[in-house]
């Protein structure tokens, strides 16, 4: 991410004056504040949505009409579409070193920290016995799942990856509010969704049989349309379907958006 500013352009849906088309400078998505609608095409140029009533000062220039999919969004669509979710900032090594620490720094800082109090008090006659609970633990949830993995290593399999995979989606979630990359947590999630989804599930019977197939088969369509619509860089595929929704809640909806399907499709539009 460099310093210069990136060039925008706005859709405004204003009900009382029509749709607007307008130019405008747009800066940093890490620099402006979350709540705003920009859909960027790329990082030099980008949508953004917001609303704002037709004034005589102002008279925008004309620009291409809206994308037929994105005529029924509403004003309060825009507050669900941040603009750091479409370029958001500390892709790569910054995205890396958080994940490293979400998954072995943070879990294992309590464990550390005892220790290096133990070492510092010298004997174990001076340590409290939280110290000796913390270590205690460690070792028996370590224990719990060596056992575990010679008993049933599908279930094995299937808490482990499941761990990992709820630590993923809480570090997205921090990033994501702190305006950072989540692009390789996304694509680790998906790997992971896969190796549940088609390692052998036999043993797993019941509810539980079940209720797991189902996450797995709706978390695979979710990652893969997130991490599909990331490395092609349709950056705002979200939009689209939410747009399209929009034009299905209108009067003869179904029949728009198969004529609009047919006649202008979707891939220059995302």
């Amino acid at each position: 991410m460099n310093s210069a500013t990136m060039a925008a352009s706005s859709l405004r849906f204003c009900p009382s004056a029509g749709t607007l088309i307008c130019r405008s400078v747009g800066t940093r998505p890490d620099r402006v504040s979350t709540g705003v609608l920009r859909c960027s095409k790329s990082r030099a140029a980008g949508l953004k949505l917001s609303c704002a009533a037709a004034s005589a000062a102002s008279s925008p220039q004309a620009l291409p009409p809206l994308p037929w999919w994105a005529k029924e969004l509403k004003q309060e669509d825009a507050k669900f579409f941040s603009i750091v979710d479409l370029d958001p900032a500390g892709q790569g090594q910054e995205e890396i070193d958080a994940i490293r620490d979400a998954l072995l720094s943070g879990p294992l800082e309590p464990v550390l920290r005892a220790l290096r109090e133990i070492g510092a008090a010298g004997n174990l006659f001076r340590c409290r016995s939280f110290h000796i609970g913390t270590l205690s633990g460690a070792l028996l949830v370590i224990a719990g799942f060596i056992q575990l993995c010679s008993m049933t290593p599908t279930l094995f399999v299937d808490i482990v990856l499941g761990y990992i995979f709820y630590k993923l989606s809480i570090l997205s979630a921090e990033l994501q509010r702190n305006g950072r990359a989540t692009n390789i947590c996304a694509r680790i999630q998906l790997v992971l969704i896969f190796i549940l989804s088609f390692k052998d599930n036999s043993t797993s019977k019941g509810i539980y049989g079940i209720l797991s197939e189902l996450i797995w088969f709706l978390n695979v369509q979710l990652y893969l349309s997130a991490v599909y619509s990331e490395v092609t860089g349709l950056k705002h595929m979200r939009l689209f379907w939410l747009g399209v929704y929009r034009l299905l809640q209108t009067k003869g909806g179904l029949t728009k958006v198969i004529k609009s399907l047919v006649k202008y499709g979707y891939g220059n539009d995302i």
